[in-house]
């Protein structure tokens, strides 16, 4: 069992891929996602503006500044604070160029951590946003500064730079204030065939009557081998994550709008309406509930 997120660290492979490297020249927008997985955007030079979920003015952002962000985050990097929507640049230009003409240096692009790619997104808030240099807790920043120096240099292959940013995730999913100590057991469980396997079709049919027998069955276990497994590598029983992970949905779902309450507990795996309000409304003041694979029979509907 891992003890510190040192450990599992050590033992997980993350690929960095660079989209973009250069300066953007005047009238800029970029937002989007990364194909399910995190994505980052460093500021080399200048200075941009970034719009997050957390804030309804844009924060500033310059030099030495990072942008790390889920799949799907809500965000806008922008030239400047005015600017709301996505717009394509009126020009490109090698970071090599010297072009100064309020144009910023970035370098983009994501990190996929392969079979453990969904354990790792789930590690990370919203966003991380460190808008500057001085904003960055040390190791961070002198990386991005050496990052930096490669990224400016024309001779520099994008492999180099891959190599140089993925020990850079690795500083954020380690910092405190960054990953949540209690998501060590989703990582570790994607660490193993059997419950990859299990969660993979977990998150891929949330609606499924799953029971602890059936999830048992896909992670080729027995019932009671896989409940003690499933609660030792996890922290928690198969019944309580199913549980959390649906309402996590659910609170994604209904951000994104256009669902009716009925429309979202079908998609949910609720086949009550009313059921899946108590249980929102439980979530939300926090009130535990007692399910667990100890109350759960072969049979029953989780």
């Amino acid at each position: 069992m891992y003890s510190s997120i040192d450990d599992l660290l050590a033992d997980t492979v993350i690929k960095a891929r660079v989209t973009f490297r250069g300066l953007a020249c005047t009238g800029w927008g970029i937002a989007g996602g990364t194909g399910g997985r995190i994505g980052f955007h460093a500021i080399l030079s200048g200075e941009c503006w970034v719009r997050t979920p957390a804030s309804d003015a844009p924060t500033r952002a310059s030099a030495g500044g990072l942008l790390v962000y889920r799949p799907n985050t809500d965000y806008l990097l922008a030239h400047g604070p005015l600017v709301s929507a996505p717009q394509t640049p009126v020009r490109l230009a090698p970071l090599s160029s010297g072009d100064s003409d309020r144009s910023v240096g970035l370098l983009c692009g994501y990190f996929d951590g392969g079979a453990a790619n969904a354990a790792l997104i789930s590690t990370l808030p919203e966003f991380v946003l460190w808008p500057s240099a001085s904003a960055c807790p040390a190791p961070i920043a002198a990386l991005l500064k050496a990052i930096g120096l490669c990224a400016h240099e024309s001779s520099s292959h994008a492999f180099l730079l891959e190599r140089l940013l993925e020990p850079l995730i690795m500083l954020v999913l380690r910092t405190v204030t960054v990953v949540p100590r209690s998501q060590l057991g989703l990582l570790r469980a994607y660490r193993d065939p059997k419950l990859r396997r299990l969660l993979t079709a977990l998150h891929g049919q949330p609606s499924r009557r799953w029971t602890v027998g059936s999830m048992a069955s896909v992670a080729g276990l027995s019932r009671s081998a896989f409940a003690e497994f499933f609660h030792q590598e996890v922290g928690q029983s198969p019944a309580r994550y199913l549980q959390n992970y649906r309402l996590a949905l659910a609170a994604r779902l209904k951000r994104r709008g256009g669902l009716s309450t009925d429309e979202l507990a079908r998609q949910c795996g609720y086949r009550s309406t009313a059921a899946f309000r108590r249980r929102l409304k439980r979530a939300s003041t926090g009130q535990a509930t007692s399910t667990s694979t100890r109350h759960l029979g072969n049979g029953a509907e989780v």
